[in-house]
Protein backbone atom coordinates (compact mmCIF):
# COMPACT_ATOMS: atom_id res chain seq x y z
CA UNK A 1 0.00 0.00 0.00
CA UNK A 2 2.80 2.41 0.92
CA UNK A 3 4.63 2.04 -2.44
CA UNK A 4 1.34 2.71 -4.24
CA UNK A 5 0.72 5.87 -2.25
CA UNK A 6 4.30 7.02 -2.89
CA UNK A 7 3.90 6.43 -6.62
CA UNK A 8 0.63 8.33 -6.62
CA UNK A 9 2.12 11.29 -4.73
CA UNK A 10 5.05 11.47 -7.13
CA UNK A 11 2.69 11.41 -10.09
CA UNK A 12 0.66 14.29 -8.67
CA UNK A 13 3.61 16.34 -7.41
CA UNK A 14 4.52 18.07 -10.70
CA UNK A 15 0.97 19.38 -11.13
CA UNK A 16 0.86 20.71 -7.58
CA UNK A 17 4.25 22.42 -7.85
CA UNK A 18 3.43 23.79 -11.31
CA UNK A 19 0.24 25.40 -10.07
CA UNK A 20 2.07 26.85 -7.06
CA UNK A 21 5.07 28.37 -8.85
CA UNK A 22 3.29 31.72 -9.34
CA UNK A 23 1.62 33.54 -6.42
CA UNK A 24 -2.13 33.56 -5.95
CA UNK A 25 -3.77 36.25 -8.08
CA UNK A 26 -0.80 36.48 -10.43
CA UNK A 27 -1.56 38.02 -13.83
CA UNK A 28 0.92 35.65 -15.47
CA UNK A 29 -1.10 33.38 -17.77
CA UNK A 30 -0.05 29.74 -18.09
CA UNK A 31 -0.31 28.62 -21.72
CA UNK A 32 0.20 25.45 -23.73
CA UNK A 33 0.92 24.92 -27.43
CA UNK A 34 -2.49 26.26 -28.52
CA UNK A 35 -2.29 29.22 -26.15
CA UNK A 36 1.15 30.07 -27.51
CA UNK A 37 -0.16 30.06 -31.10
CA UNK A 38 -3.08 32.29 -30.12
CA UNK A 39 -0.74 34.75 -28.38
CA UNK A 40 1.49 34.97 -31.45
CA UNK A 41 -1.47 35.73 -33.72
CA UNK A 42 -2.21 38.98 -31.88
CA UNK A 43 0.82 40.81 -33.34
CA UNK A 44 1.54 42.40 -29.97
CA UNK A 45 4.61 42.57 -27.79
CA UNK A 46 4.52 39.80 -25.19
CA UNK A 47 6.91 37.92 -22.90
CA UNK A 48 6.97 34.16 -22.32
CA UNK A 49 8.80 32.47 -19.43
CA UNK A 50 9.71 28.84 -20.10
CA UNK A 51 9.95 27.22 -16.67
CA UNK A 52 10.05 23.89 -14.83
CA UNK A 53 8.32 23.59 -11.45
CA UNK A 54 11.22 21.68 -9.86
CA UNK A 55 13.74 24.39 -10.84
CA UNK A 56 14.82 26.53 -7.89
CA UNK A 57 15.73 29.48 -10.12
CA UNK A 58 12.21 29.39 -11.57
CA UNK A 59 10.69 29.45 -8.10
CA UNK A 60 12.76 32.51 -7.20
CA UNK A 61 11.85 34.16 -10.49
CA UNK A 62 8.09 33.68 -10.11
CA UNK A 63 7.26 36.53 -7.66
CA UNK A 64 9.33 39.10 -9.58
CA UNK A 65 7.90 37.99 -12.91
CA UNK A 66 4.39 38.25 -11.42
CA UNK A 67 5.04 41.79 -10.23
CA UNK A 68 6.24 42.77 -13.70
CA UNK A 69 3.04 41.30 -15.14
CA UNK A 70 1.07 43.45 -12.73
CA UNK A 71 2.88 46.62 -13.82
CA UNK A 72 2.51 45.86 -17.54
CA UNK A 73 -1.13 44.79 -17.44
CA UNK A 74 -2.99 44.91 -19.80
CA UNK A 75 -0.67 46.38 -22.41
CA UNK A 76 2.12 43.79 -22.55
CA UNK A 77 0.93 40.33 -21.49
CA UNK A 78 3.29 37.99 -19.65
CA UNK A 79 2.90 34.26 -20.18
CA UNK A 80 4.53 31.11 -18.81
CA UNK A 81 4.97 27.60 -20.21
CA UNK A 82 5.56 24.56 -17.99
CA UNK A 83 8.23 22.74 -19.97
CA UNK A 84 8.11 19.81 -17.53
CA UNK A 85 4.64 18.99 -18.78
CA UNK A 86 4.92 16.34 -21.49
CA UNK A 87 2.39 18.21 -23.63
CA UNK A 88 4.65 21.28 -23.77
CA UNK A 89 8.08 19.72 -24.32
CA UNK A 90 7.84 19.90 -28.10
CA UNK A 91 6.89 23.61 -27.88
CA UNK A 92 9.84 24.33 -25.58
CA UNK A 93 12.20 22.51 -27.93
CA UNK A 94 10.88 24.39 -30.97
CA UNK A 95 11.51 27.68 -29.14
CA UNK A 96 15.11 26.73 -28.47
CA UNK A 97 14.79 26.37 -24.71
CA UNK A 98 18.02 24.93 -23.30
CA UNK A 99 17.77 25.93 -19.66
CA UNK A 100 15.33 27.08 -17.00
CA UNK A 101 14.14 29.67 -16.64
CA UNK A 102 14.32 31.04 -20.20
CA UNK A 103 12.57 34.35 -20.86
CA UNK A 104 11.80 35.34 -24.43
CA UNK A 105 10.21 38.53 -25.68
CA UNK A 106 8.20 38.42 -28.90
CA UNK A 107 8.21 42.01 -30.24
CA UNK A 108 5.34 41.54 -32.67
CA UNK A 109 3.98 38.04 -32.32
CA UNK A 110 5.19 35.62 -34.95
CA UNK A 111 6.13 38.43 -37.34
CA UNK A 112 9.42 39.22 -35.64
CA UNK A 113 12.19 37.07 -34.16
CA UNK A 114 12.13 36.48 -30.42
CA UNK A 115 14.62 38.20 -28.10
CA UNK A 116 16.00 36.21 -25.17
CA UNK A 117 16.52 37.99 -21.86
CA UNK A 118 20.20 38.14 -20.96
CA UNK A 119 20.12 40.75 -18.21
CA UNK A 120 22.02 40.26 -14.96
CA UNK A 121 19.06 41.15 -12.74
CA UNK A 122 15.90 39.13 -12.49
CA UNK A 123 13.75 41.79 -10.88
CA UNK A 124 10.31 43.19 -11.63
CA UNK A 125 11.72 46.56 -12.67
CA UNK A 126 14.31 44.95 -14.96
CA UNK A 127 11.61 42.90 -16.70
CA UNK A 128 9.33 45.93 -16.89
CA UNK A 129 11.83 48.19 -18.65
CA UNK A 130 13.09 45.38 -20.87
CA UNK A 131 9.55 44.79 -22.15
CA UNK A 132 8.48 48.42 -22.56
CA UNK A 133 11.64 49.42 -24.39
CA UNK A 134 11.42 46.44 -26.74
CA UNK A 135 8.11 47.49 -28.33
CA UNK A 136 9.50 47.74 -31.87
CA UNK A 137 7.33 50.29 -33.69
CA UNK A 138 7.97 53.83 -32.50
CA UNK A 139 5.36 56.57 -32.71
CA UNK A 140 6.12 59.54 -34.98
CA UNK A 141 6.33 62.80 -33.02
CA UNK A 142 5.05 65.91 -34.80
CA UNK A 143 6.63 68.93 -33.14
CA UNK A 144 5.07 71.82 -35.05
CA UNK A 145 1.37 72.46 -35.55
CA UNK A 146 1.86 73.26 -39.25
CA UNK A 147 3.40 69.84 -39.81
CA UNK A 148 0.18 68.06 -38.80
CA UNK A 149 -1.52 68.97 -42.09
CA UNK A 150 1.48 67.69 -44.05
CA UNK A 151 1.44 64.42 -42.11
CA UNK A 152 -2.30 64.01 -42.75
CA UNK A 153 -1.81 64.45 -46.50
CA UNK A 154 1.14 62.07 -46.71
CA UNK A 155 -0.83 59.20 -45.20
CA UNK A 156 -4.19 59.94 -46.80
CA UNK A 157 -4.45 56.43 -48.28
CA UNK A 158 -4.91 54.96 -44.78
CA UNK A 159 -6.75 55.89 -41.57
CA UNK A 160 -4.62 58.07 -39.29
CA UNK A 161 -4.75 58.57 -35.52
CA UNK A 162 -3.18 61.62 -33.87
CA UNK A 163 -2.68 61.86 -30.11
CA UNK A 164 -2.86 65.43 -28.80
CA UNK A 165 -0.79 64.78 -25.72
CA UNK A 166 -0.48 67.23 -22.85
CA UNK A 167 2.47 65.38 -21.36
CA UNK A 168 6.01 65.21 -22.70
CA UNK A 169 6.05 61.43 -22.20
CA UNK A 170 4.72 59.03 -24.78
CA UNK A 171 2.00 56.86 -23.19
CA UNK A 172 2.79 53.16 -23.35
CA UNK A 173 -0.81 52.61 -24.45
CA UNK A 174 -0.26 54.67 -27.62
CA UNK A 175 3.01 52.87 -28.38
CA UNK A 176 1.36 49.48 -27.98
CA UNK A 177 -1.55 50.43 -30.24
CA UNK A 178 0.88 51.76 -32.83
CA UNK A 179 2.67 48.41 -32.83
CA UNK A 180 -0.58 46.42 -32.93
CA UNK A 181 -1.98 48.25 -35.97
CA UNK A 182 1.26 48.68 -37.90
CA UNK A 183 0.69 48.99 -41.68
CA UNK A 184 -3.06 49.42 -41.07
CA UNK A 185 -3.37 52.73 -39.22
CA UNK A 186 -0.79 55.53 -39.17
CA UNK A 187 -0.16 56.80 -35.63
CA UNK A 188 1.46 60.05 -34.52
CA UNK A 189 1.68 62.28 -31.46
CA UNK A 190 1.77 66.05 -30.96
CA UNK A 191 2.60 67.85 -27.70
CA UNK A 192 -0.30 70.16 -26.84
CA UNK A 193 0.46 71.07 -23.24
CA UNK A 194 -2.30 73.66 -22.71
CA UNK A 195 -4.67 72.65 -25.46
CA UNK A 196 -4.05 75.74 -27.59
CA UNK A 197 -3.24 73.76 -30.73
CA UNK A 198 -6.45 71.79 -30.28
CA UNK A 199 -8.37 75.06 -30.33
CA UNK A 200 -6.60 76.09 -33.55
CA UNK A 201 -7.68 72.81 -35.09
CA UNK A 202 -11.31 73.52 -34.16
CA UNK A 203 -11.61 71.52 -30.92
CA UNK A 204 -11.87 72.41 -27.24
CA UNK A 205 -8.71 72.70 -25.16
CA UNK A 206 -10.03 70.02 -22.81
CA UNK A 207 -9.37 69.41 -19.10
CA UNK A 208 -5.87 69.48 -17.67
CA UNK A 209 -3.90 66.23 -18.23
CA UNK A 210 -6.59 64.88 -20.55
CA UNK A 211 -5.27 63.91 -23.98
CA UNK A 212 -7.46 63.65 -27.04
CA UNK A 213 -7.34 61.42 -30.09
CA UNK A 214 -8.09 62.81 -33.55
CA UNK A 215 -9.14 60.34 -36.23
CA UNK A 216 -8.50 61.04 -39.91
CA UNK A 217 -10.65 58.73 -42.08
CA UNK A 218 -9.09 57.15 -45.13
CA UNK A 219 -9.04 59.63 -48.01
CA UNK A 220 -9.88 62.65 -45.80
CA UNK A 221 -7.74 65.36 -44.19
CA UNK A 222 -10.45 66.62 -41.80
CA UNK A 223 -10.14 65.01 -38.36
CA UNK A 224 -12.88 63.75 -36.04
CA UNK A 225 -12.34 63.73 -32.28
CA UNK A 226 -12.69 60.30 -30.72
CA UNK A 227 -15.31 60.49 -27.94
CA UNK A 228 -14.85 57.08 -26.33
CA UNK A 229 -12.84 55.95 -23.31
CA UNK A 230 -9.06 56.23 -23.49
CA UNK A 231 -8.66 52.54 -22.64
CA UNK A 232 -6.78 49.85 -24.50
CA UNK A 233 -9.78 47.60 -25.06
CA UNK A 234 -12.08 50.51 -25.97
CA UNK A 235 -9.64 51.99 -28.49
CA UNK A 236 -8.86 48.55 -29.92
CA UNK A 237 -12.56 47.88 -30.48
CA UNK A 238 -12.94 51.28 -32.14
CA UNK A 239 -9.94 50.78 -34.45
CA UNK A 240 -11.07 47.26 -35.39
CA UNK A 241 -14.47 48.62 -36.42
CA UNK A 242 -12.84 51.50 -38.27
CA UNK A 243 -10.73 49.09 -40.31
CA UNK A 244 -13.71 46.82 -40.92
CA UNK A 245 -15.48 49.71 -42.66
CA UNK A 246 -18.94 48.30 -42.02
CA UNK A 247 -19.95 51.17 -39.69
CA UNK A 248 -20.03 54.89 -40.48
CA UNK A 249 -17.39 56.80 -38.50
CA UNK A 250 -19.95 59.19 -37.03
CA UNK A 251 -22.17 56.36 -35.80
CA UNK A 252 -19.15 54.43 -34.56
CA UNK A 253 -18.00 57.43 -32.54
CA UNK A 254 -21.47 57.91 -31.09
CA UNK A 255 -21.55 54.31 -29.95
CA UNK A 256 -18.10 54.67 -28.39
CA UNK A 257 -19.26 57.77 -26.48
CA UNK A 258 -22.02 55.74 -24.80
CA UNK A 259 -19.57 53.42 -23.04
CA UNK A 260 -19.45 54.07 -19.30
CA UNK A 261 -16.41 53.55 -17.16
CA UNK A 262 -17.57 51.15 -14.46
CA UNK A 263 -14.65 49.01 -13.23
CA UNK A 264 -15.41 45.45 -12.23
CA UNK A 265 -14.37 44.19 -8.77
CA UNK A 266 -11.50 42.34 -10.47
CA UNK A 267 -10.31 45.55 -12.19
CA UNK A 268 -10.50 47.46 -8.93
CA UNK A 269 -8.44 44.80 -7.18
CA UNK A 270 -5.78 44.96 -9.92
CA UNK A 271 -5.80 48.76 -9.72
CA UNK A 272 -5.19 48.69 -5.98
CA UNK A 273 -2.35 46.17 -6.28
CA UNK A 274 -0.76 48.17 -9.11
CA UNK A 275 -0.90 51.34 -7.05
CA UNK A 276 0.78 49.68 -4.10
CA UNK A 277 3.47 48.11 -6.29
CA UNK A 278 4.27 51.33 -8.12
CA UNK A 279 4.64 53.26 -4.90
CA UNK A 280 6.94 50.61 -3.42
CA UNK A 281 9.12 50.64 -6.53
CA UNK A 282 9.36 54.44 -6.56
CA UNK A 283 13.11 54.46 -7.07
CA UNK A 284 13.67 50.99 -8.44
CA UNK A 285 11.16 50.59 -11.23
CA UNK A 286 8.10 51.93 -13.00
CA UNK A 287 9.55 55.48 -12.66
CA UNK A 288 8.15 56.50 -16.04
CA UNK A 289 4.60 55.82 -14.91
CA UNK A 290 4.37 58.35 -12.09
CA UNK A 291 6.21 61.37 -10.67
CA UNK A 292 6.66 59.85 -7.22
CA UNK A 293 8.24 62.85 -5.47
CA UNK A 294 5.44 65.10 -6.65
CA UNK A 295 2.86 62.48 -5.71
CA UNK A 296 4.20 62.20 -2.17
CA UNK A 297 4.23 65.99 -1.70
CA UNK A 298 0.79 66.81 -3.08
CA UNK A 299 -0.89 63.67 -1.78
CA UNK A 300 -2.00 62.36 -5.16
CA UNK A 301 -0.11 59.13 -4.45
CA UNK A 302 -3.10 58.14 -2.36
CA UNK A 303 -5.26 58.33 -5.47
CA UNK A 304 -2.83 57.50 -8.25
CA UNK A 305 -5.35 56.03 -10.66
CA UNK A 306 -7.85 58.78 -9.95
CA UNK A 307 -5.25 61.24 -11.20
CA UNK A 308 -3.60 59.17 -13.92
CA UNK A 309 -6.23 56.70 -15.07
CA UNK A 310 -6.65 52.98 -14.60
CA UNK A 311 -4.59 50.13 -16.10
CA UNK A 312 -4.27 50.40 -19.86
CA UNK A 313 -5.64 53.94 -19.91
CA UNK A 314 -4.39 57.40 -20.93
CA UNK A 315 -5.16 60.54 -18.95
CA UNK A 316 -7.05 60.83 -15.71
CA UNK A 317 -10.06 58.97 -14.48
CA UNK A 318 -13.06 59.54 -16.80
CA UNK A 319 -16.40 60.81 -15.59
CA UNK A 320 -18.68 58.02 -14.43
CA UNK A 321 -21.94 57.47 -12.54
CA UNK A 322 -21.81 57.52 -8.77
CA UNK A 323 -20.43 54.24 -7.51
CA UNK A 324 -19.39 52.78 -4.24
CA UNK A 325 -16.07 54.08 -3.00
CA UNK A 326 -13.19 51.69 -3.03
CA UNK A 327 -11.43 51.19 0.25
CA UNK A 328 -8.07 52.92 0.35
CA UNK A 329 -6.31 49.89 1.85
CA UNK A 330 -4.03 48.18 -0.64
CA UNK A 331 -2.35 44.84 -0.61
CA UNK A 332 1.35 44.85 0.03
CA UNK A 333 3.71 42.15 -1.22
CA UNK A 334 7.21 41.72 0.19
CA UNK A 335 10.10 42.90 -1.96
CA UNK A 336 12.64 40.23 -2.78
CA UNK A 337 16.31 41.03 -2.99
CA UNK A 338 17.86 41.84 -6.34
CA UNK A 339 19.43 38.72 -7.75
CA UNK A 340 22.75 39.15 -9.49
CA UNK A 341 24.06 36.78 -12.09
CA UNK A 342 21.90 34.88 -14.54
CA UNK A 343 21.70 31.21 -13.51
CA UNK A 344 19.55 28.79 -15.43
CA UNK A 345 18.89 25.08 -15.25
CA UNK A 346 19.49 23.18 -18.50
CA UNK A 347 16.33 21.68 -19.95
CA UNK A 348 16.06 17.94 -20.62
CA UNK A 349 15.99 16.96 -24.29
CA UNK A 350 12.34 16.23 -25.33
CA UNK A 351 11.25 12.78 -26.48
CA UNK A 352 11.40 12.69 -30.29
CA UNK A 353 8.06 10.94 -30.68
CA UNK A 354 6.05 13.63 -28.93
CA UNK A 355 3.34 15.30 -30.99
CA UNK A 356 1.91 18.83 -30.58
CA UNK A 357 -0.45 18.92 -27.58
CA UNK A 358 -4.19 19.11 -27.75
CA UNK A 359 -5.90 22.38 -26.91
CA UNK A 360 -6.59 22.95 -23.26
CA UNK A 361 -8.49 26.25 -23.04
CA UNK A 362 -9.06 26.08 -19.30
CA UNK A 363 -5.81 26.31 -17.31
CA UNK A 364 -5.81 24.89 -13.79
CA UNK A 365 -6.52 27.16 -10.86
CA UNK A 366 -3.34 28.12 -9.03
CA UNK A 367 -3.51 27.77 -5.23
CA UNK A 368 -1.88 30.28 -2.93
CA UNK A 369 1.54 29.32 -1.66
CA UNK A 370 4.60 30.96 -0.24
CA UNK A 371 7.52 30.73 -2.65
CA UNK A 372 10.47 29.32 -0.73
CA UNK A 373 13.93 28.13 -1.50
CA UNK A 374 13.77 24.87 -3.50
CA UNK A 375 14.00 21.67 -1.53
CA UNK A 376 14.89 19.52 -4.53
CA UNK A 377 18.55 18.63 -4.75
CA UNK A 378 19.68 19.56 -8.25
CA UNK A 379 22.62 17.77 -9.79
CA UNK A 380 25.29 20.13 -11.05
CA UNK A 381 28.01 19.86 -13.59
CA UNK A 382 30.31 22.27 -15.37
CA UNK A 383 28.40 24.14 -18.07
CA UNK A 384 28.60 27.94 -17.86
CA UNK A 385 29.42 30.17 -14.89
CA UNK A 386 26.33 30.63 -12.70
CA UNK A 387 24.30 27.85 -14.34
CA UNK A 388 22.83 24.77 -12.67
CA UNK A 389 23.05 21.61 -14.71
CA UNK A 390 20.47 18.84 -15.00
CA UNK A 391 20.65 15.30 -16.44
CA UNK A 392 21.05 15.36 -20.21
CA UNK A 393 20.07 12.86 -22.89
CA UNK A 394 22.49 10.30 -24.29
CA UNK A 395 24.32 10.84 -27.56
CA UNK A 396 22.06 8.36 -29.30
CA UNK A 397 18.91 10.18 -28.14
CA UNK A 398 20.30 13.53 -29.26
CA UNK A 399 21.01 12.24 -32.74
CA UNK A 400 17.51 10.84 -33.04
CA UNK A 401 16.04 14.18 -31.96
CA UNK A 402 18.09 16.05 -34.56
CA UNK A 403 16.87 13.72 -37.24
CA UNK A 404 13.27 14.35 -36.31
CA UNK A 405 13.71 18.09 -36.34
CA UNK A 406 15.39 17.94 -39.75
Amino acid sequence: MLPQLLALSLALAPNVVSAAIFPEGSLVKMIDHKGFKDAMKQNMTSVVAFVAPWCGHCQRLAPEYSRAALGLYPLIPLYAVDCDNSKNKRLCADQGVKGFPTLKLYPRGKKMAAIEYDGQERTASAFFYWATRAVPVKVKKIKELDDIAKWAVEGISKPRALLMNKSNKMPLLWTVLNNKYKDQIIFASHRDRKGRDSVKLGFEAGPEKSPKVLIYPEGDTKPVKYDGLMKFDSLSKFFDSLLDGSVDLTLLNQESAKEEFIPTPEELDIEQRQEAEMLKLAHGGYAEMIDFEKAVKDGSAKNFHGENGFPGMMGGKPQQPAAEKVEEGVKEAPMSQTETGHPTTPAPTPTPTEAPPAADPTPPTEPSVVVQEPVVVEETKATEPGRTAAPTATAKESKEHVKEEL
